[in-house]
Order: structure tokens, then sequence, then C-alpha cells
């Protein structure tokens, strides 16, 4: 006979989850004089919109930042997704990022849109220009399936989803594999939302030895 007995509460000690490689977005406040700038530059110049099939209106121009007036400002996002890059990869030195595309996003009250990532590039970035204090942007959690196509409970430990303010001056950069969308807008919101969005490329020496470095 054994000389002790194992009780149910002693066998092991209360299980702690570790969540393990989150997902780094980055968040900062533009300037104002920046903000109204990209505004002025709008309502000065006639910028051409297209509908999508949601009914919100995209900028024709996707070199939007490309205009000579907005060379501060393509600047200023170019080395905010840097300062993001370098804290999040620690890139050899010669290693840059570039804003490859961008364009203006309208959004009138109701309207929503649909959830999607940004195909060939790097980082992407979005630059809220003038919203109202209920905009939001969600991020959808790639990992929420992680277990397939099971639907255990109605109330996962897992979130599905993280929800941003999206107010005016607000800039998010984020991997451009990251699916996000934009919930219908409020209907007590004045005005229009509208946002600034851009991709990215990458430029430099990727990789440390022989086999996996490659020159951009």
């Amino acid at each position: 006979m054994l000389p002790f007995v194992i009780k149910g509460g002693d066998v092991k000690q209360p299980m702690h989850i570790v969540n393990l490689f989150p997902i780094p977005v980055g968040s900062s406040q533009i300037c104002e004089a920046l903000n109204k700038k990209i505004l002025a530059f709008m309502n000065s110049n006639k910028i051409e919109l297209r509908v999508d099939f949601l009914g919100n209106y995209m900028s024709t121009d996707e070199k939007f930042l490309d205009n000579d007036e907005l060379s501060d400002v393509k600047q200023a996002l170019t080395d905010s997704v840097n300062e993001y890059f370098k804290k999040v990869v620690n890139p050899n030195k010669d290693t840059k990022i570039y804003i490859t595309i961008s364009w203006v996003n309208t959004i009138e009250n109701g309207k929503s849109h649909h959830m999607h990532y940004h195909p060939n590039s790097i980082i992407s970035g979005v630059l809220y220009l003038d919203t109202c204090e209920e905009d939001t942007i969600s991020f959808i959690n790639p990992q929420k399936d992680m277990f397939g196509n099971f639907n255990f409970s109605e109330h996962s430990n897992i979130p599905g989803e993280w929800m941003f303010p999206a107010t005016t001056g607000k800039l998010l950069i984020f991997p451009s594999t990251l699916e996000h969308y934009v919930a219908p807008r409020p209907n007590t919101c004045k005005g229009r939302r509208i946002s600034l969005s851009f991709n990215t490329w990458i430029e430099g020496t990727i990789g440390s030895g022989r086999k996996d470095t490659l020159h951009l």
C-alpha cells in the first residue's frame, strides 16, 4: 500500500495561458498642420473619385502623395513607417521602406467598407483626415480559427477582432496582410469620413547570410 494518497486538487497547479506572438499595430498622431494641408490641397484641386461596390468613394489617383505640394506629407508618413519598421523588425542599416501607392477614401453615414487586406505590399497605413468621435476601424485576428472551423461556443476566449478609434489626425500602421474592415458609419456623424491610405515596398538588403541575402 502506498504511503500517501494523491487528491485531485494536488495533481497539478492551475494552468497559465501565454498569448504568444502579438501582431504589432503602430499608432501615432500627425501634427494638425500636415492634416490641414492635405485637406486644403483636396479642396483646391479637383480630386476625381470613383464609387466602389459598397457605395464608398476612392480617388482615381493612386499616387496621391506624389503631388509636389504634398512632398513634406509623404516624407513625414515615410518616416513614420520606417520608425515602425525599425521598432518591429530591427532591419539591416540599408533596409528601408518606401511608399508605393496612396489614395483618398470617403465614407458617408450608413456606409461601411468590406473586410480586406492589402496585396503586393509590406506595410500599410491609414491617416484619418476628417472623422467623428464614433468612427472606428476593426482588425481581424488571423488566429481566431486556430482549431479549424469549429464553433465551440458563442463566447470564445480568443478575441476575433480589435476595434480602434478613427480620430482625426490619427495614423495607424500595420502589416499589409492583416485583415480589417469599417463598420457602418453612425448616422449621428456630420459630414463625410475622409482618410488617406497607402501601401509600401522595401529596398536594401534582406537577410544576413549568403544563402538568405537579397538585394532589392
